[in-house]
């Protein structure tokens, strides 16, 4: 096996003509110049990652992605005409033209698990069949999850009081082909939180417990609540310590007490931090 195909993803780091004119099969166009801007469209750290373009770039780049714990497992220096001739003779199975590049971003496992329960109708939301659901994102970082969700035909309000977080993920939005609604504001101020019900709301790896009474007069009857956030014991891997972003082990049962709870379990991320995965239902 190439060392390529080992990689979990493949960034082709050159310029966008570069890439359309051959690159490696089931590869990634990612510029190197927009790359430290767009950690967001990449697989979660730490993700094997294989890198495409000059000398330069791939030094820059390691170091970048060696600083996000991402593991660089290999690199082909393309720099030139001849640099991509050779490559492309002794590997023609390898390589194509064409502006094929490959999504490797993914939404939170909880949130696609809540999607196939949907459609297999595990889980029926009240809506009529030309509706659709109405989805709050509390603390939407890059926009994963809304961009997701926004893509199985959900209209999808995010919020994050970062600037600099929303343009990447309103960039990762417009390169998805998705229609999501970003807003920036502090969910603690007035007139950030929409006073309209939503069908879904969300909070991952987010957690003001302030919000808890809101996410409950504000999910409509039926509705569903999705929370995934660190919960106690991940103190021992430094961060985070504060506990005031850190769950009791069986709080969300007693918050959402009266709801129907469809998931409750803890989870371990790739970096061994445990998460609280929390799904549960209100009441018609």
């Amino acid at each position: 096996m190439r060392v390529f195909d080992k990689a979990d993803g493949i960034l082709d780091l050159r310029s966008r003509a570069d890439f359309i004119a051959g690159h490696i099969k089931n590869s990634t166009w990612l510029a190197w110049n927009d790359l430290a801007q767009s950690l967001n469209a990449l697989p979660a750290p730490p993700a094997s990652l294989y890198l495409v373009g000059s000398k330069d770039e791939i030094e820059a780049a390691s170091i970048l992605l060696d600083s996000k714990n991402y593991q660089v497992i290999g690199s082909m220096v393309l720099d030139s005409a001849a640099a991509i001739e050779q490559w492309m003779q002794s590997m023609p199975d390898a390589f194509e033209p064409g502006k094929q590049s490959r999504t490797l971003w993914q939404p939170c496992p909880l949130v696609k698990d809540l999607v196939e329960m949907l459609e297999q109708q595990v889980i029926q939301l009240p809506l009529q069949p030309s509706q659709r659901a109405q989805v709050l994102d509390i603390g939407c970082g890059g926009g994963r999850d809304a961009i997701f969700l926004a893509k199985q035909r959900m209209n999808v309000l995010a919020i994050d009081h970062e600037q600099k977080v929303l343009k990447r993920a309103k960039q990762l939005a417009t390169q998805s082909g998705a229609s999501v609604k970003f807003k920036c504001c502090d969910v603690k101020k007035d007139n950030c939180l929409p006073v309209e019900g939503s069908d879904i709301i969300l909070m991952i790896r987010f957690l003001n417990r302030e919000l808890f009474g809101y996410i409950q007069s504000h999910v409509k009857p039926g509705g569903i609540v999705l929370v995934q956030t660190f919960v106690e014991g991940v103190e021992a891997f430094g961060s985070p310590k504060n506990p005031n972003f850190i769950l009791q082990k069986n709080e969300l049962a007693k918050v959402f007490a009266g709801y129907e709870i469809i998931v409750d379990r803890i989870e371990t991320l790739a970096d061994g931090r445990p998460v609280a995965s929390f799904i549960a239902r209100k009441p018609l």
